[in-house]
């Protein structure tokens, strides 16, 4: 596999382009090199793949963003903004109720009689 694939040149698309854009791209490269359709040329079908790869990452927003800011290698990824607005109280309540009851629950119980003899 390529290591440092541009999925904006592999789709023909600039790096401004819309969905809709993108959409119509993919659709038109991948009925010109769907395996089905195209079955006297043997790279259509790693050249499919690699038209539905680049279409599932710039389609999708987040994805998008991530491919942006950090190309193909994924070592490049700042998650900082991630976290900014994550409710950490909410999600250790979460965990509390998913979690509490079933250690408090199961740890209160005597241990079998004749155990410790």
């Amino acid at each position: 596999m390529t290591q440092n694939r541009n999925y904006y040149e592999i789709l023909g698309v600039p790096k401004d382009a819309d969905q809709k854009e993108i959409k119509l791209a993919y659709r038109k490269l991948a009925k010109k090199y769907h395996p089905d359709l195209n079955k006297t040329d043997k790279h259509a079908k790693e050249k499919f793949i690699e038209l539905k790869e680049a279409y599932d990452i710039l389609i999708d927003p987040v994805k998008r963003k991530i491919y942006d800011q950090a190309g193909y290698d994924p070592r490049n990824i700042d998650l900082s903004d991630m976290f900014r607005n994550y409710d950490f109280i909410r999600a250790r309540e979460i965990l509390r109720e998913i979690f509490g009851r079933t250690t408090q629950t199961s740890y209160n119980k005597p241990p079998p009689e004749g155990m410790y003899i």
